[in-house]
């Protein structure tokens, strides 16, 4: 597998999902953890392979440069958090209670992810560009996922009709900002602030009138 070959690294309109053989996962586990551990600067890929248990030139293959490893490991992570969301989300009833709390978990999950967390302290000036002038590949398959969701809540009736893909996109472009801007009323670090901006403000545009 050459790096282009990596289906996660197709940054200029969508991400799909990546499929990869295991040393692929060996590489992508070994530079989460190094970027995590010790930031983006400091790690190379020769530390990766390494950590990885490969040779570099394979770790080469599979990802061309570190650039594109950071990007399939930022993408890998994100398909976990929706993973992660979807699992927590059968326990809930209606479309509307579980849309609300995708975008709680989704706004506390990012706030507090150690890879997240570990760049916006150390290494702002590296990770903001993706998650601004960067942000819209991420942005698209955020929002094909909330939108799915939001139109079975419509079919359902009990969430009154919208552009789904424009109310999606308005639910992660404010949780985009509390994310970047986290200091103020309502907190990502505290999930009770966040969960009283869903139910206050969130959940009128969602509910039908009786």
């Amino acid at each position: 597998m050459t790096s282009t070959d990596n289906p996660a690294l197709n940054l200029s309109g969508s991400i799909e999902v990546a499929k990869g053989d295991a040393t692929y996962e060996k590489i992508l586990d070994a530079g989460l953890a190094l970027f995590t551990e010790f930031g983006l600067r400091r790690t190379t890929m020769e530390d990766v392979a390494a950590r990885a248990g490969v040779g570099r030139a394979t770790a080469y293959r599979r990802f061309g440069d570190k650039h594109q490893l950071i990007q399939a490991v930022i993408v890998r992570e994100c398909q976990r958090q929706l993973q992660l969301i979807e699992d927590h989300l059968k326990q809930f009833a209606t479309p509307q209670e579980t849309l609300l709390e995708a975008f709680v978990m989704a706004v506390t999950r990012a706030h507090s992810h150690p890879l997240l967390v570990r760049l916006l302290s150390s290494e702002p000036e590296d990770i903001l560009p993706t998650l601004t002038l960067g942000w819209a590949p991420f942005l698209a398959l955020f929002r094909n996922h909330m939108a799915a969701q939001i139109r079975k809540g419509e079919a359902s009736g009990y969430i009154k009709l919208h552009s789904a893909d424009q109310l999606a996109e308005l639910l992660l472009r404010l949780m985009q900002s509390l994310l970047l801007s986290p200091e103020g009323l309502f907190n990502p670090s505290d999930e009770a602030s966040i969960r009283e901006l869903a139910r206050h403000y969130l959940l009128p545009w969602l509910a039908r009138k009786e």
